[in-house]
This record gives C-alpha cells, sequence and structure tokens, in this order.
C-alpha cells in the first residue's frame, strides 16, 4: 500500500538541545497545557511538507536554526528532510537520521512544484504516495500537474482551519477552489483530469474571460449559500423593510415626546440645583457680614467706653479745687480762665460727647442692617426647603420614570435600525447577486458567440461515489456517537455536507471541528477501503474543542461519550493509516495501551515540559 508514514520531528541549533518528537504508525497523541508548542508541532509537519512560509517565531524557537522531518515510505528508500526554519530549499537523505550527523550524500530538493523538474519535494512525495504525473484541473478552460501541497490541506488540519465554516475541502480563496476541489476528486476517484483539453489562445483574450466567469461562479455561489442559510426572499423582506419604515417613524415621534419630557424635567432640575446653590452661597455671604459687623459693634463698644472715661473725667476736673492744668501744665494763679488754652477740658467733654452720639447713631444703624440681614437669612433658609423638596422630586422622577422610558423608546428604536440594517444588508446581496448573474449571463454569450458554444466545463464527481463517501462520513459520525448523525448529503453546490438536514458549516465551531474531523478521516478510510492513492497520514489539530471550548449549550459535548469513541474508534483503524491528534485534554486511560502519548506537562519537575526542551 502506497503511503507515507511519518517517524520524527526535530529542531537542532548551535548549543541548542535539540527539540524531537517521535510518531509511530496508527494513533498518535499530542496533549497537555496550553503555550507547551503543540499547534506549533502541526505547523512544523505542514512546513516540512512545503509551506512556504517560514515557522511562527516563538520565544522558545530562539537559537534553532533548521528543522528535520524523517518520513518513512513502503517500497521506497527512507526519506529525512532537512530546512532552515526561514525556509527555502531542502537537503535530502536517503536514511533515517533522527540525531546527529547523515552519512549519505545530501540530495537538494526545491520546495516550490514544478511539473518539468524532478529535484522537487513535490516530486519526491508524490512517488511515495503513487500520485506522480497527475494532473487537475485550474479554471474551467485549463489544467495544469499536481503538486503535493495540493494533498497536504486535505491531511494536515490546524486548530484554525478545523473550525472554519467553510467546506473541509476548500480554503475558501476563489483562485485556487477550482484546483483544490479537483485534487479531492482525484482522491476519492482516483482519476485525474488529464483527459481535459487545455485550450489556450494567443491572444490570452478566452483565457482572461473564462477567469472572469470562473471567478463570477465562485462569487455567485458563495453568495447563494449565505442567502440560502439565511432563508432570503426577496418580497417578504421588501415587505418587511416597509414595515419596519413606518416602526421606526411611529418609535422615532414615541421617542421624540418622552425625550422632550426628559428634557423638561433636566430643566427644572437644573434651576432647582442653580437656586440651591445661590440661595447656599447667600447664607455663606450673610454669615460671612454678619460676623464683620459683631466685630465692629465691639469696636463701637471699645470706642464708647473710652469716650464715656473721657468726658467723666473731664466733668470731675472742671468741678473740682482749682490744680495745675492738666494739659498745659499752668499753675492755678497762672490759669487764664477767660482764654482758651489748646486743650480746653470743657471742649475736650463736649467733642467727646458728640463723638458719642455720632458712635450711637451709627450703632443703631448697624443695628438696623443686622436684624434685616438676620431677617433675610431666615427667609433663605426656608426658601432652600422648598429647593431641596423640587430637586429630589425631580431627581426621583428621572430615575423612577423618565430616563427608564427614554432607554426604552431608545433600545426599541435602535433595535428596529438594526433590523432594517440587516435587511438592507440582505437586499443589497440579492441586488449584488442579480447584478454577477448579469454580469456572468453577458460573459458566456460573449463567449459563446465567439466558439460556437460554450467552452467552459466543471469538475464533476459521479454522484454514486459522492454518496457512498457521504455513507463513510456518516457512519464514522455514528460510531463516535455523534448527535443527529443521520442523513449525511454531500451538496455539490456548497462542497460541503449537511448532516441531519442541516449545514454543517451552520453548527458551532466545537461541532464544525468534530465534523471536519470525520471528513479528513473518512477520506483517507474510503481512499484505503478502495485501494486509492492517498498520503496516508492525518494530522488534526484540536478535533475535540467542543470538549474543552464550547461555543454554547448546542456546541458543548461534555457529558458525551463522544471522546472515548472517538479514541476508540483510531485505535480500531487499521495500523497503516497514520493518525496524529493533537489535543488539549488527555485522552482516556485506555488509549496510552495501544497509541503513542506524548503529554506537554508545562511543569519543570514532572514528565516533558514541551515540545522545545525547558533552558535553565
Amino acid at each position: 500500500m502506497t503511503g507515507l508514514l511519518l517517524k520524527h520531528l526535530a529542531y537542532f541549533g548551535p548549543e541548542r538541545k535539540p527539540a524531537a518528537l517521535a510518531f509511530s504508525p496508527g494513533l498518535n497523541v499530542i496533549c497537555g497545557a496550553s503555550e507547551t508548542g503543540k499547534s506549533f508541532v502541526v505547523e512544523s509537519i505542514d512546513f516540512m511538507l512545503g509551506q512556504q512560509n517560514p515557522v511562527r517565531d516563538i520565544p522558545e524557537r530562539d537559537g534553532y536554526d533548521r528543522a528535520r522531518l524523517v518520513i518513512e515510505s513502503a517500497g521506497w528508500p527512507p526519506l529525512t528532510l532537512d530546512r532552515s526554519i526561514e525556509g527555502g530549499h531542502f537537503r535530502a537523505y536517503e536514511e533515517v537520521v533522527t540525531d546527529g550527523v547523515p552519512t549519505t550524500e545530501p540530495k537538494n530538493l526545491r520546495w516550490q512544484h514544478s511539473a518539468a523538474r524532478q529535484d522537487t519535494l513535490s516530486f519526491a512525495l508524490l512517488g511515495r504516495a503513487g500520485l506522480t504525473s497527475k494532473v487537475v484541473r485550474k479554471s474551467t478552460t485549463d489544467t495544469r500537474s499536481l503538486s503535493f501541497r495540493d494533498l497536504v490541506r486535505l491531511c494536515v488540519v490546524t486548530e484554525e482551519e478545523i473550525q472554519r465554516r467553510g467546506s473541509p475541502l476548500l480554503s475558501g480563496q476563489f483562485t485556487t477552489a477550482t484546483a483544490e476541489y479537483a485534487a479531492f476528486k482525484l482522491l476519492l476517484t482516483g482519476t485525474d483530469d488529464s483527459a481535459l483539453v487545455s485550450v489556450k489562445e494567443t491572444t490570452g483574450r478566452r483565457d482572461h474571460e473564462a477567469g472572469k466567469i470562473e471567478l463570477l461562479n465562485q462569487m455567485i455561489e458563495e453568495l447563494q449559500a449565505d442567502l440560502d442559510e439565511a432563508g432570503a426572499d426577496e418580497a417578504e423582506l421588501n415587505a418587511q423593510m416597509e414595515r419596519l419604515e413606518g416602526s421606526i417613524k411611529d418609535r422615532n415621534a414615541a421617542l421624540t415626546g418622552v425625550q422632550k419630557a426628559l428634557d423638561s424635567l433636566l430643566e427644572r432640575r437644573g434651576v432647582a440645583a442653580s437656586e440651591l446653590r445661590n440661595r447656599r452661597a447667600r447664607v455663606v455671604e450673610i454669615d460671612e457680614l454678619l460676623g464683620r459687623f459683631n466685630l465692629l459693634d465691639s469696636h463701637y463698644e471699645t470706642d464708647l467706653n473710652r469716650l464715656k472715661a473721657i468726658h467723666e473725667s473731664g466733668s470731675l476736673f472742671v468741678h473740682l479745687e482749682q490744680k495745675p492744668c492738666p494739659l498745659c501744665g499752668a499753675l492755678p494763679g497762672d490759669q487764664h480762665l477767660d482764654a482758651d488754652c489748646e486743650g480746653n477740658t470743657a471742649d475736650v467733654v463736649q467733642a467727646a460727647d458728640a463723638e458719642m452720639s455720632k458712635i450711637n447713631r451709627l450703632r443703631r444703624e448697624l443695628e438696623e442692617t443686622v436684624v434685616s440681614l438676620k431677617t433675610e437669612r431666615e427667609q433663605v433658609e426656608g426658601s432652600l426647603t422648598e429647593y431641596r423638596t423640587e430637586y429630589s422630586s425631580c431627581e426621583k422622577e428621572l430615575t423612577e420614570i423618565a430616563t427608564p422610558a427614554v432607554s426604552t423608546e431608545r433600545a426599541s428604536y435602535n433595535q428596529l435600525i438594526s433590523e432594517r440594517a440587516d435587511v438592507r444588508t440582505t437586499l443589497d446581496k440579492i441586488g449584488r447577486l442579480k447584478r454577477l448573474i448579469d454580469q456572468r449571463s453577458e460573459l458566456e454569450a460573449v463567449d459563446s458567440d465567439s466558439n460556437g458554444g460554450p467552452s467552459a466545463t466543471r469538475t464533476l464527481v459521479s454522484k454514486s461515489v459522492l454518496e457512498e463517501f457521504a455513507k463513510t462520513v456518516e457512519r464514522i459520525l455514528e460510531e463516535w456517537h455523534f448527535p443527529n448523525a443521520t442523513r449525511v448529503f454531500f451538496d455539490e453546490s456548497k462542497r460541503d455536507f449537511q448532516i441531519a438536514g442541516k449545514d454543517r458549516g451552520s453548527t458551532g465551531k466545537g461541532l464544525r471541528a468534530i465534523t471536519h474531523a470525520a471528513v479528513t478521516i473518512g477520506l483517507m478510510e474510503f481512499c484505503r477501503e478502495h485501494s486509492l492513492p492517498h498520503p496516508g497520514f492525518v494530522v488534526l489539530d484540536s478535533p475535540l474543542l467542543a470538549y474543552w471550548k464550547p461555543e454554547g449549550a448546542e456546541d458543548d459535548l461534555r457529558g458525551t461519550d463522544l471522546k472515548e469513541m472517538f479514541y476508540r474508534y483510531l485505535l480500531g483503524m487499521n495500523r497503516e493509516n497514520q493518525v496524529i491528534i493533537v489535543e488539549n485534554e488527555h485522552p482516556p486511560d485506555f488509549v496510552s495501551r495501544d497509541a503513542h502519548v506524548t503529554v506537554f506537562t508545562k511543569n519543570p519537575h514532572q514528565g516533558r515540559y514541551g515540545f522545545f526542551p525547558l533552558r535553565g
């Protein structure tokens, strides 16, 4: 039986301990903690099978400069492939070299496929898979030679790819869809497209037109699939759009009304808040003035006491016996009572009386002002209660009535707007689909007129073969105890499967992952059962996603025995079929007895830390 057996994957670097992983025939399981290099192993296998892009740059890879993959094939010499981690061509040795230096002379293999060259990796691997010199269709009117990269995507499935909504058979790229489906047909039937006559004109006009038609076909198929999945009907959508426009108009009027009520309430609350601020500020201002006036009154009191003392002492001086003048010092005999000195006592007393009268008048005025301020303060304090009540009432109404009402109306309005946008988007898709169909019709008419009839053909697979393959997938899902694994049907228009009347791509990503795995394994099994060529191995990253990362209740397989039955089925397969499973969760205990299980612990003190050795 033809096919490849992956034996050993390793990375090497100067002054670095090799990072190596061995594989066995039959079932291999790589499991354990996240961020330990499990998905990196899958990417590295893809890289060593001819992927153009360099391997992913991760910190653990620092210091390693080349990767190695050892492959064995029945009836062929072993093949050890070395490649720089930056990509490029391969060094190939026809011996098994897991570590150390090869003993045979290397042969350089180009990474890029070429039908005219035999020194390519693709040629070497296609020969071992029994698929040399095969031809696949690349467009409706042209063919090319089969590349091993056409087959890799049907047997090496990354975590991102396994949960994708599109067909497991296609990458989702319009420009490669024809060749990808032709490669699937080749494996499924053993028949290539060499019988197709490749038509090329020197002007290139027909190739250009055919390319346009093919691109339009792909766009139409994808757009039609989206519309079919959504159950879109143009008449219903137009009626729905009309209803939505009326509802939006009514809801907008209602929203305007509640918004006006809210604005009015906010204005009332703002007025109350402003009045509260102003009155509180006035109370503070009055308190400051009263404090100053109390200080002024105490100054008046001090001045009056001083003037009273002057008045009393001056009065006593006038009525007592004659003594030296207290102001000018004149002796009684020298005093001139009929003349004034600079400090006539009687005048001083009279001036003191006048000043006291003035101060008393000012004190009365000050007292009146204080009384007026206190009266105003009481009035302001009284009005504060009124505005506090008004503010609290507005706040309560805002919280309990107005704001929720506006939020409800706005949410309802936004929901209608969103629904209208969805309907408009779907109607735009319908309009775009019509335009694409019209463009295709015009191009096909021109192509038919210029050649006397249609020249394009499309890849067709026998319906009986497709039905038999669908039965194989159905049997696998049933043996895995997949829920509702009945009536598995291959939809040629979408090039994907329906399970129990539901499109595979419309399920959750966990269910998409397990059904993608069933299709990939089913294709290998189908080829083995019918003695058809196949690479002979399958690498799946996270097929049991629904067990540890479900999207929702319908996507959750926890609590079922699918995981156990999945592994029991793989253990029961022919050991010529090599299956490599990469998972976060450990397999059931019975798997370790008959399968090659590698556990990455992410624990430096227990087992193997990860794919790359832990640095000290």
